[in-house]
This record gives C-alpha cells, structure tokens and sequence, in this order.
C-alpha cells in the first residue's frame, strides 16, 4: 500500500512537470523517424519488423530514464523535500521504489506510444504491397527485453540522483552511466573470459533487442538486467539511510 501510494505521488507529479510528457513526446517523434530510416535502409533485405522496431524504440528509454532521474532524489533535494522525507516513518527502499517505479511507468507509456506508432505506421503509410516479416512473438520479445532495460536504467538513474545536487549533472551523469557502464560490463566479461568474442556495440545492449525480436532469448542478459537493477535499488536505500543519519541532504 506504501510503495502504490508513493507510486501514484511521484509518477503524477512527473507527468505535471516538466521531465514528464514534453520528453515523452520527443523520445516518440526521435525514435519514429529513426525507425522510419531502418524501414528505408532494410529495403530489400530480410530483416524483420519487430527487431527494426526493437531498435529504434530501445534509443528513448535512457534519455527517458534521464530525464526522470533529473527530477527524482536531486529536485527533491533542491525544494527542500528531502528533509521532510527523512522526517517519515517511511523505509529508504519505499522511497527508492517509488522514484525507480515512476519512472519505469513513464518508459512503459513510451513503449505503448511506440507501439500505436508502429501499428499507424503500418496499417496506414505503407504501400499495400510493402513486404514485411512481422510476428507477434517478435514485438512480445522485443517489449518483454525492453521493459527489463527500462527498468535498469530507471535504477541507474536513480542512484545517481541520490549523489548530486544538480538537475542538469543528474541527466548529464545518468544519461553517460546508461550509455557506456553496460558496454565496459561487456569488454570487461570479454577481456577476463577470452573466448567470448564479443565487440563494442553501437549502443548498449542493443544485441539483446535485436536478438530477442528475431526469437533468440539471451537468458543471461536478462538476468544480468533484473540483478544489477535490484543491486541498484539495494544500493540506493543504503545511501538514503546515510543521508537520514547523517541529518544531511549532501
């Protein structure tokens, strides 16, 4: 009841501000004219709908997640409300939840502006004689993959909110840390393990998207996302009860 009742506070407050719809809508008109150009270059080849889709719309979740980390734990901290949130008999993980939640709700209304697209898209702009491999199985992989990675940027964001006193700096960093920490995770398995022959990829975790929409299931990526995100949000509560003993908003 706790964790649904923050929920409803800071997801509606999100969506009022500033950080909410505004960047809701340019992430859809970003990713659409993206997958418009993927339509444009895959003519002629066999790739697939879902995977094209998965693509595109896998390059607004950590600009999303950004923006909801800009206002999370750091404009709480320049308004003052951190002091009053110190004050409740709340637990940090609620707290925690309620940030990384709401802003996992406002990636999930992405994902399903992404998918009326795509299905507009289709049903109306295309010539009738258009051919493209779609299933419905690809599109449920490709949002099940996407939905994980949303949340695990939404936990990294929050955690960086949790360090700096900036609203700009909190997307500055969030948006850094979703692009490049998954990458370096990747290289670094590669480099301890050397017959993984795995390559910089041109945007993180982008392989899982496009693997899953073509119906193979990395279960160890998946895994990989759900684990580092609890480790995240773990993390995240034990510095907001530092900051609750220490009395401090630093």
């Amino acid at each position: 009841m706790i964790l649904i009742t923050l929920l409803k506070r800071e997801f509606f407050q999100l969506l009022r501000s500033g950080h909410g719809i505004i960047p809701v809508f340019l992430s859809l008109a970003g990713a659409n004219v993206l997958l418009v150009r993927f339509l444009m270059k895959a003519e002629g080849t066999a790739e697939t709908l879902p995977a094209l889709w998965g693509l595109a719309t896998a390059f607004g979740l950590p600009f999303l997640a950004a923006v909801a980390a800009s206002r999370g734990f750091t404009q709480d901290r320049e308004t003052g409300m951190m002091r009053l949130m110190f004050s409740t008999p709340v637990r940090a993980r609620w707290w925690v939840l309620g940030k990384v939640c709401a802003a996992w709700c406002l990636c999930l209304l992405y994902l399903f502006g992404m998918g009326i697209s795509c299905y507009a898209l289709v049903r109306w702009l295309l010539p009738v004689d258009a051919q493209l491999f779609a299933t419905p199985m690809g599109f449920w992989l490709a949002t099940g993959i996407l939905i994980l990675q949303a949340f695990l940027w939404c936990s990294i964001g929050t955690f960086v909110s949790l360090f700096s006193r900036s609203s700009a700096s909190t997307f500055l960093f969030s948006l850094v840390s979703c692009l490049f920490a998954p990458p370096v995770v990747i290289l670094m398995m590669a480099f301890w393990h050397s017959n993984m022959g795995i390559q910089w990829p041109w945007f993180p975790l982008q392989s899982m998207v496009y693997d899953c929409a073509c119906g193979f299931v990395d279960v160890r990526m998946a895994i990989g996302c759900v684990t580092v995100s609890v480790v995240l949000i773990y993390a995240s509560g034990i510095v907001f009860n530092a900051l609750r003993l220490c009395a401090t908003e630093r």
